[in-house]
């Protein structure tokens, strides 16, 4: 392991640009280097309060990759700045990392844009060997300590039902005990009464109420609501439910650390159409981890501005391949005349409003809320 290093990086949004030092690591360093990074816009440094940053960076030549938000230093976000300690995986495998990015992200998915990539180079420790890549995500740690948390809430509720049992068994053989005990009492009362039967005369002997009310005392005897609520205690089945929501919860959330959000890209536009009420027409793609595995969704925003015909489709846009949908796609959309539109997404590519005579001949259409599953 190398002396713990410290790296100062800075990132003007305004240029969208690193100002950073010459990142080097030695093969299976570990917690041996430390980047303090510094947002600043417009000369400044940006405040970042609500925001979570993770690192993330796929090691060269393989498809295993790092994602990491544990190892952060965020006691400075307000005045834009923060630190990151590499993970020993960052450096697991010999060369130039050129995919490493920081994302920065708030509770609601909000992402701060403008977060471009950064490099460092890694060299090949011949003492090391051969080293296996492996993928890393800390959100693993973070189930790995649920798991063990939930693990000892079962082995702790075990010994709690364990030990209610003991309690349960002592107090049954106290109230045996107690039993015992008044039965002795009532064996010796039943004596004395006998005694009496022969000595006095029929009249004198106890009532049968009085040998009625003891046998139905319920402060000496052990009833069903007793039974009842000493059974009604914690069951390792009940443990165990809870064992599996908590996994499934802890799962759920781990895919969602994963989604991945591109840059905006301006949309390109057809001729005759421009930027409509000074709102960029944008899309992004955006990669979601699902139960039915990774897929890639288009998202759109900004308006769209020229001439829309009431009697002939217009196309006003062509979106490149890879961003295209499986199925032509139609949308509703708003306009500035509130007539609203329809938007059609083709799988060709082409981008059209779709002519009715209900348009009123908009002068600009918007594209907020237009979002399709990428198909080709």
């Amino acid at each position: 392991m190398s002396a713990l290093r410290k790296i100062n990086a800075t990132l003007d949004l305004n240029r969208k640009s690193w100002i950073i030092e010459h990142i080097e690591a030695i093969q299976g360093d570990i917690d041996s280097l430390t980047i303090a990074v510094r947002i600043v816009i417009d000369g400044k440094g940006m405040n970042l309060t609500g925001y979570t940053p993770t690192f993330a960076v796929v090691l060269p030549g393989t498809t295993k990759y790092v994602i990491d938000d544990l190892h952060f230093d965020n006691s400075r976000l307000s005045e834009g700045y923060f630190e990151y300690t590499f993970v020993k995986e960052a450096f697991s495998v010999p060369g130039v990392y050129d995919t490493a990015r920081f994302i920065l992200q708030k509770e609601n998915k909000t992402e701060l844009s403008g977060m471009p990539r950064f490099t460092y180079r890694v060299e090949k420790d011949p003492l090391q060997g051969k080293v296996v890549a492996e993928t890393y995500i800390s959100d693993f740690e973070r189930l790995e300590g649920l798991i063990a948390d939930v693990e000892t809430e079962i082995s702790n509720l075990h010994d709690e039902v364990t030990s209610e049992s003991v309690r349960l068994d002592n107090e049954i053989a106290g109230l045996d005990a107690k039993i015992d005990t008044e039965t002795s009492k009532l064996q010796t009362n039943a004596n004395d009464l006998q005694q009496q039967f022969d000595n006095f005369n029929p009249s004198q002997f106890a009532q049968q109420g009085d040998f009625d009310n003891h046998i139905y005392n319920s402060d000496i005897h052990v009833t069903i609501g007793n039974k009842i609520s000493w059974e009604a205690k914690e069951t390792p089945a009940n443990a165990q439910a809870k064992a599996d929501k908590a996994l499934i919860d802890a799962k759920t959330y781990t895919n969602s650390m994963l989604d991945e959000y591109g840059m905006w890209i301006n949309l390109p536009l057809a001729s005759g159409f421009s930027t409509g009420d000074n709102n960029t027409p944008q899309y992004r793609l955006i990669k979601k981890h699902t139960s039915e595995g990774v897929k890639t969704f288009a998202e759109f925003r900004g308006a769209i501005a020229g001439t829309f015909l009431s009697t002939a489709n217009s196309t006003v846009a062509n979106m490149p391949a890879g961003t295209r949908p499986a199925a032509t796609e139609y949308f509703t959309v708003a306009s500035n005349n509130g007539n609203g539109g329809r938007i059609a997404f083709t799988t060709t590519g082409t981008v059209v409003q779709v002519s009715s005579s209900a348009n009123a001949n908009p002068s600009y259409v918007g594209l907020s809320g237009v979002k399709y599953e990428v198909g080709n």
